[in-house]
């Protein structure tokens, strides 16, 4: 190629790409036009990604409901819900109860008000925030691992919790966090510890904002006001891109936020790195787990590292699927968890 031909290539792609923007913007304008953004029809995308990708998991629908601020929140006071996790060659059966304050039931931890804190006496309250895996897909109430932590502790270290599993399934650390700071109002009641597992969602791309993003998007919709994010998202979808929810950084900086909230309520955070099923066979491991373990390190936060104990079985069979655990695999976190509390606990 001669350099007036490489000239003329590089001038047709700045064109093209000056059209591009051109048409990008156009499409924002007419959709400012001809769809306003109103409190009353404000979008919320985040939510209606969610519905729209359940198909692996087929009765989950009923689990969820919009939220304007975590974009989706578990519903209120289910009852033995059936769902599944649908594979090609497998199905995973497994049924779903909440409390009064859409979180999973945790059986056999009675003694809590309706907020599912602990109504005083000697037990301490562990909220466990988190993902899919704290929630427990594919596994009954009782096979979570809060609930196998809980009950772990009771019965090998005499050591009573009030157990709070605030795991739901697709959230980022992002939303953890905000569901964390939630938690303690309006009556300023805080946990005592908070376990901390997330991961795999934040590395997710769903559609072309972060969450933070959506955030302030859906505000300024919802007051209806224009913002120049609805522009952003037109134009990462008509451009390659790869705008992770979280990216690395945001991700450690969530994490921070949580272990900053934690000192000043005086709550003790725990940074839990989550295993996936490739490890039990030698995979390396993921760069947001050692983030986990940098920030933990960094913010002097107690870290249970599940990857060594579950690498050293080599038994894949402890998971459904890359992430979700079997009623063993879970039962095998809570054992390297209730270790860990123990200690925590009875200082």
């Amino acid at each position: 190629m001669t350099g007036g031909d490489a000239a003329n290539s590089l001038g047709r792609y700045r064109r093209y790409l000056r059209s591009l923007a051109l048409c990008v913007w156009c499409l924002g304008l007419l959709q400012a036009a001809l769809i306003p953004a109103s409190p009353a029809g404000a979008e919320n995308a985040r939510w209606d990604f969610l519905v729209t990708n359940l198909d692996v998991f087929p009765g989950t629908e009923q689990f969820f409901e919009p939220d304007d601020k975590l974009f989706w929140r578990l519903k209120k006071n289910l009852r033995k819900v059936q769902a599944s996790e649908k594979l090609p060659e497998i199905e995973f059966p497994f049924r779903v109860s909440t409390n009064a304050e859409g979180r999973r039931v945790v059986p056999g931890d009675a003694a809590l008000d309706k907020r599912g804190l602990g109504k005083g006496g000697p037990g301490k309250t562990v909220l466990f925030l988190g993902d899919s895996c704290t929630f427990g897909i594919p596994v009954n109430d009782d096979e979570t691992f809060p609930a196998r932590t809980r009950a772990k502790l009771a019965a090998e270290s005499a050591v009573e919790i009030h157990a709070v599993n605030a795991g739901v399934p697709g959230y980022s650390v992002f939303q953890g966090r905000l569901l964390l700071e939630q938690f303690a109002e309006p009556a300023d009641i805080v946990p005592d510890i908070v376990v901390v597992t997330f991961w795999a969602n934040g590395r997710s791309i769903w559609d072309h904002l972060s969450d933070a993003e959506h955030v302030e998007l859906l505000a300024a919709e919802r007051s209806g006001e224009f913002n120049s994010l609805r522009l952003t998202r037109l134009w990462r979808r008509a451009t390659p891109g790869n705008r992770q929810r979280l990216n690395d950084e945001e991700f450690a900086e969530q994490l921070r936020l949580i272990a900053a909230w934690c000192r000043e309520k005086g709550s003790t955070a725990v940074f839990q790195v989550w295993p996936t099923q490739r490890q039990t066979t030698g995979a390396p491991d993921v760069d947001r787990q050692q983030i986990i373990r940098l920030v933990g390190r960094e913010q002097k936060v107690t870290v249970v590292d599940l990857v060594p104990t579950f690498r050293l079985t080599g038994d894949p069979g402890l998971f459904v699927d890359n992430i979700h655990c079997t009623r063993e695999g879970y039962d095998l976190a809570a054992q390297v968890l209730s270790d860990a509390l123990a200690e925590l606990l009875k200082k």
